[in-house]
């Protein structure tokens, strides 16, 4: 760690530890935004569990203005409510697509819904082409089919209304013959009062015009004949048997009243539209058998009736036809009925399908909120710890790059006390080739303090031999010459550990200047300013070497030449 350590310059280690603690903050800033994109992200799933509530709203709304065209199609019989519920049914399809868009299990409700409106839109087009067989109005379809027939069935049957005529007929002929068994006026009075009501009948019934002339011409006929015989009678009783003009008239109005009678035909018409209507207004299925029964009886009538045959075929081709085509419109609104069950069974799903939505969106949402707020604890919790984390890491660094560079500086005073106060025995701990400022300050002051020691050594050595010599030279006793020889090879002994450490140095200077020769061969034309200052420091630092070198050639003369001239 110190030799990677020593690599890096101190403006280096600087921008280093900013970049560590900006790592930091970036990671808090980084987590931050994740956070951020969290909470966002979980807000976006709550705004689909509101999107999916507001939808469901929506198709339950739209649901009820489907169902509302539908009741008034169903009651007015109008297109323009069928093609309101088609914009209504289009509109809900749309709202069913965009609930399938929010997510799975939305779509798979809308699926649902899907398969359920189709259902419906179906038997709505089928209900509706039903009505529209049946008739949406009295004058069209089935309905204005059979009406029609029925009209002109009960306009023809006025024709055959002559029953009060033939009541009228008889009650004349019975007073005609009150008259000749009584002769009393008041049977004469009786018998103009009914010819009068007859004549008002005639003219006021639904017979052709060609009948009701005739029957006008035969009237006046027997009014005219009826005049004499009635005189005759009153005044002479003669009576003749009750014979003359006025019978054949009445015998020839009876015999166009049975041409034309068909006993309560006009009732029976009426009777039948009668059950016709509380069908068409009720539904109820007891009223067809009804009609079917009354139509068989006014057969019946028509057959056991004395009008021709044309007007029998007529009758009851008319009668035939409005019986099939009422009883095609009764096959129609049973089928009506069992399609229009169908589409409300399809139609009453789809609320509970869209409530079910609803409610779970709604376990969802309290299920993620729950979830969210518990998550958002949580990261609350963990941005604080990553920020205290990133603080105390952005303290350590510092703290520990301060640390790195302050203990060597503090090192370099305490040496560069001792260098000025004492005798410097400790050194700065340096690393060979690295770049820190510190660690060349260190490498600098450490020579500085193996060369004082070098030249302290030698010096007191140099000053030992001189003294040994000099002891030596003026020794007068043998025990004075051997204490000084002793002295002398002490001497010599520590100069030759000095020559082999300045050696050692030497070599050590020498081995660096060849390691940065190398690098130079291998990258011809490049030399760092690293290896430059190495060459600068391994050259002055032999320089400094070789001079205590010299000063040891030149040592020995000092102390023959004061022995001389001593």
């Amino acid at each position: 760690m110190d030799k990677w350590f020593s690599k890096l310059r101190i403006g280096e280690k600087i921008g280093l530890a900013f970049a560590l603690v900006g790592l930091l903050f970036i990671g808090v800033v980084w987590h931050y935004h994740q956070t951020l994109a969290t909470v966002l992200g979980d807000y976006r799933q709550l705004q689909v569990f509101e999107v999916r509530k507001s939808l469901a709203l929506e198709i339950e709304i739209e649901l009820a203005a489907v169902r509302d065209a539908e009741k008034d199609f169903f009651i007015e019989h109008q297109e323009v409510f069928a093609e309101e519920t088609e914009q209504r049914l289009q509109a809900l399809n749309d709202k069913v697509a965009a609930l399938a868009a929010v997510d799975q299990d939305s779509r798979q409700t809308a699926t649902a819904l899907q398969s359920l409106l189709a259902t419906y839109q179906e038997r709505f087009h089928a209900v509706a082409n039903a009505w529209r067989v049946m008739g949406l109005d009295e004058n069209s379809g089935l309905q204005g089919a059979f009406r029609d027939k029925v009209h002109r069935l009960h306009e023809l049957a006025a024709n055959y209304n002559v029953d009060r005529l033939y009541t009228l007929l008889l009650q004349i002929r019975r007073s005609e013959k009150d008259l000749a068994l009584r002769q009393d006026a008041a049977y004469r009075e009786r018998v103009r009062t009914l010819i009068a009501e007859f004549r008002e009948q005639v003219e006021t019934s639904g017979l052709n015009d060609a009948i009701r002339e005739k029957l006008l011409a035969e009237l006046t006929a027997y009014a005219t004949s009826f005049e004499p015989y009635a005189d005759s009678a009153l005044k002479a009783g003669n009576v003749a048997g009750g014979k003359g003009p006025f019978r054949d008239a009445a015998h020839r109005i009876e015999a166009m009243l049975n041409a034309y009678h068909v006993p309560k035909l006009e009732a029976s018409v009426l009777q039948l539209r009668r059950r016709e209507k509380d069908f068409l207004l009720r539904g109820d299925q007891t009223y067809p058998p009804m009609v079917v029964e009354i139509a068989d009886a006014i057969r019946a009538q028509i057959a056991r009736s004395l009008i021709a045959d044309a007007d029998k075929a007529l009758l009851t081709g008319l009668l035939q036809d409005y019986q099939r085509d009422f009883l095609a419109l009764v096959a129609q609104s049973g089928s009506i009925g069992t399609l229009s069950r169908e589409m409300s069974a399809a139609a009453g799903l789809v609320a509970p399908l869209v409530k079910r939505n609803v409610d779970q969106a709604n376990q969802t949402m309290a299920r993620r909120v729950a979830e969210i707020t518990a998550s958002s604890q949580a990261s609350a919790r963990l941005s604080l710890i990553v920020v205290a984390c990133a603080v105390a890491l952005g303290v350590l660094f510092a703290v520990l790059i301060t640390l790195r560079i302050v203990r060597r500086v503090r090192l370099m005073a305490g040496l560069l006390d001792d260098l000025a106060y004492g005798s410097p025995t400790r050194r700065v701990p340096t690393v060979s080739n690295g770049r820190d400022e510190i660690n060349a300050m260190g490498e600098s002051l450490n020579a500085l303090v193996d060369h004082r020691a070098t030249f302290m050594g030698w010096w007191k050595e140099a000053m030992a031999e001189v003294n040994a010599r000099r002891e030596l030279a003026a020794a007068n006793s043998d025990e004075e010459k051997d204490q000084a020889m002793h002295d002398l090879r002490s001497a010599g002994i520590a100069k030759l550990h000095l020559l082999n450490a300045i050696r050692g140095r030497l070599l050590q200077h020498g081995e660096r200047v060849l390691d940065i020769a190398q690098r130079i061969q291998s990258a011809p034309g490049k030399v760092s300013e690293q290896d430059g200052k190495a060459l600068e420091h391994a050259a002055k630092g032999m320089a400094t070497l070789f001079e205590v070198l010299n000063k040891d050639s030149e040592a020995p003369a000092s102390p023959q030449r004061g022995h001389a001239q001593r």
